[in-house]
């Protein structure tokens, strides 16, 4: 049984509660680094098409599923602040020297980080914690969050929806793809704050 066959199974025995506890799991640090949220919802798509599921369903529970599982990691980081910081520092083997850069610059980017950090396949759970740890607003964290949830979460539900046969080319683009969002949302900021500093 390849993966796709274990995930139709599982949506069939299962349906929205394994979305909505996978997508809350996908948030949760370390532990989401090993559970493919994208992917999921992906498949939560597809199913969709096949009339398994609604595609209304799908997007509200997994977005819902998400929020949950980001707020819960956010209130961890706040918990656990500097030493929480550090545990990730040394399981991404960074130089604990640089957690005060690290500070100054979600102080100064801490939305923007959020936003992007949604995108990021494999460590996204960890921003929410972050965000936590550096007493970002909870409300601003929220909106950020959400706002980024919501556009992942419709993006690749749909396309699953729309172009599910094509199971192998989606996974690689929607991977890829995040890495690119990302990367033009962090140009386009360093052109905005050139422009504004000048």
């Amino acid at each position: 049984m390849d993966f796709l066959d274990w995930l139709t199974e599982i949506f069939r025995l299962y349906g929205y509660y394994f979305l909505f506890f996978a997508t809350l799991l996908e948030n949760v640090p370390f532990v989401g680094m090993f559970l493919p949220g994208e992917i999921i919802v992906l498949a939560a798509g597809f199913f969709a098409a096949q009339g398994q599921l609604d595609i209304v369903g799908v997007i509200v529970v997994a977005c819902f599923g998400a929020m949950t599982g980001s707020s819960l990691s956010y209130f961890l980081g706040r918990k656990g602040g500097r030493q929480l910081i550090e545990a990730i520092a040394v399981k991404f083997r960074v130089d604990p020297s640089k957690l005060d850069d690290a500070d100054k610059y979600f102080d100064s980017h801490g939305a923007l980080t959020v936003f992007i950090g949604r995108y990021l396949t494999g460590v996204k759970a960890f921003f929410p914690a972050l965000a936590g740890a550096h007493k970002m607003k909870f409300f601003t964290f929220l909106l950020f969050g959400a706002i980024a949830i919501i556009s992942w979460t419709v993006l690749v539900a749909l396309l699953g929806y729309f172009f599910g046969s094509n199971w192998e080319q989606l996974i690689r683009i929607i991977r890829m793809g995040g890495w690119l969002v990302a990367a033009i949302v962090v140009l386009v900021g360093i052109v905005i704050w050139s422009r504004l500093r000048k």
